[in-house]
């Protein structure tokens, strides 16, 4: 049976990055429950509604937004859609931060991408056990190599970055370069070094090494299969780096007092070079600013984080406060419905232990709350732990002087996460979204903003 009113149909030219609000979107009743669209608790958002005014009426620059989640957060998305909105009607004074997700062996953003040479260490807060130094990202990224080189391609569906801050906690460590050659880094292939023993023939090897005999004749420039003993072979690993396809000639760019460097016009693709050799570097993330009038938007998340994972981490928390946010938007509570071991106490616990540590650091302005969307656990049950998560954070949230937004129940609960994925909206996991599916949720979000902030003028 098809059931009525099911499809959401989003009738627009899908322009990475650039998309605008659809103004002839047509939501299914299976989908979204308007009743639920407002912002709860808006006199908590005074004082960032009455800089957003002042930014309207040229009183103000720049308003500074951050975002903190989970995969909702650090999948390009939500966060995107969300900053879209809003810096469409205040001004674009930066894409914020940025961070080079796919270095660190996860997914990232698609109008900024990187690429590096070097072995980099990774470790998500997640994994850590506290003793991992990690900073805004979330992620602790190092690497030991002097003579690394990382690459900054930027989309040009970007608006023009004037400035870049490097985030780090001994940032004078890196420099930013340009150079008029292109594609200087390649991917090549592996290899790791085995001396053969007596008896050794290719079979055995490559069979040991989990390769072909081709492929090590291949790395090897061999036309036969003969070998000694005490021969050097080269193993292929499967695996694949970046290497600096030939000599290059790189251009410094100047540092500003602030410690950011200052982009030429009409430059792509930037690379972070080590300033003079150290015994390591670790790179939190950098910061992208347009010098341009409006919001400047922070979207920082990491694949299955939780409350309790960002409260390890002094360090996080005062590289977020360094920031000066102006509003600060909270997007996690989905990874902890899934730990079976968890409960509703547990969860304010972390929540009350992460508004403590904002409040030492003087952020007790101007926070936003949402509820995790709708999921389900397996294919067959809904996960009814989100729902009842909710409410707990929107009881949290009222009792702390947060604003709160229920984007759980707006989307009509986990109960709906299979018109959802019927819809085409959510990927095959039923957790995650597709771009469309956080599209609108980002937009929803928005809209209530901008409801309050109309509100608030009256």
């Amino acid at each position: 049976m098809i059931k009525p009113f099911l499809f959401l149909w989003i009738a627009l030219v899908v322009l990475p990055l650039r998309a605008q609000k659809n103004e002839g979107l047509q939501m299914s009743p299976l989908l979204i429950d308007r009743s639920f669209q407002e912002i709860k608790n808006p006199i908590i958002l005074q004082d960032f509604f009455q800089k957003l005014k002042d930014l309207e009426n040229g009183k103000r620059d720049q308003i500074t937004i951050v975002q903190i989640g989970d995969s909702h957060v650090q999948g390009p998305y939500f966060p995107q859609y969300i900053r879209q909105g809003i810096q469409n009607k205040f001004g674009n004074a930066g894409r914020g931060f940025v961070f080079p997700y796919r270095v660190a062996g996860t997914n990232g953003a698609v109008d900024v991408k990187f690429k590096a040479s070097g072995n980099w260490q990774a470790v998500r807060n997640v994994k850590s056990d506290g003793s991992d130094a990690i900073g805004l990202s979330g992620i602790y990224l190092e690497t030991t190599d002097a003579d690394f080189l990382m690459e900054i391609n930027l989309s040009a569906s970007l608006d023009t970055v004037s400035e870049i801050q490097i985030v780090s906690p001994h940032a004078k460590r890196f420099k930013l370069s340009t150079t008029s050659q292109k594609n200087i880094l390649e991917k090549v292939h592996t290899t790791r070094t085995y001396h053969v023993k007596s008896g050794d023939y290719l079979g055995k090897i490559a069979g040991t090494f989990n390769t072909t005999v081709k492929k090590i004749q291949q790395a090897n420039g061999m036309k036969n299969g003969n070998l000694r003993a005490g021969q050097a072979l080269k193993i292929p690993t499967g695996l694949s780096e970046n290497k600096l396809a030939s000599s290059t000639t790189f251009s410094d760019l100047k540092s500003l007092k602030s410690g950011a460097f200052k982009i030429p016009g009409g430059i792509d693709q930037l690379y972070v070079r080590a300033s003079k050799k150290e015994s390591k570097y670790v790179l939190d993330g950098l910061l992208l600013n347009t010098n341009n009038k409006g919001v400047i938007f922070h979207g920082i998340g990491v694949n299955g984080t939780k409350f309790s994972d960002y409260n390890k981490f002094p360090r996080f928390f005062d590289q977020v406060a360094a920031l000066h946010p102006d509003l600060i938007i909270i997007s996690l509570g989905t990874n902890e419905s899934f730990y079976d071991s968890y409960s509703e106490e547990k969860l304010k616990s972390d929540m009350d232990f992460f508004n403590r540590q904002m409040i030492q650091r003087g952020m007790t302005g101007s926070v936003l709350l949402t509820s995790p969307p709708p999921s389900m656990k397996n294919p067959k049950e809904i996960n009814s732990t989100a729902t009842a998560y909710a409410y707990e954070m929107g009881v949290f949230a009222n009792l702390n002087s947060w604003a709160f937004y229920d984007l759980h129940s707006v989307s009509r609960s986990s109960k709906a996460m299979p018109d959802w994925y019927e819809a085409k909206l959510t990927s095959g996991d039923k957790i995650h979204f597709l771009e469309k599916g956080y599209q609108l949720q980002a937009e929803l979000l928005v809209e209530s903003l901008f409801n309050s902030f109309s509100d608030y003028n009256k």
